[in-house]
């Protein structure tokens, strides 16, 4: 008799366990469905960035032709 009544008392603290655990990751989302969306449509809007940007370089050396002597490096627009 008592197998069946701890057995039974167990199933109930993990049915409870799980329905906490559900509850937990519900309430989760529902605290991001409030949040405000961060993306931006890119060509038609762009980010500004702060000058104490650390993120990746991008450099495209195909739009760039360098010129020897004293001139600089000139950055060239290609429409392709």
């Amino acid at each position: 008799m008592f197998p069946m009544l701890t057995q039974f008392l167990n199933s109930g603290q993990q049915t409870i366990r799980a329905a906490r655990y559900i509850g937990q990751g519900f309430m989760i989302t529902l605290s991001h469905a409030n949040r405000l969306p961060v993306t931006i449509q890119y060509p038609y809007e762009k980010l500004i960035t702060s000058d104490r940007f650390r993120g990746r370089i991008h450099f495209e050396f195909d739009k760039f032709v360098h010129f020897s002597g004293s001139q600089r490096g000139v950055e060239t627009h290609k429409n392709s």
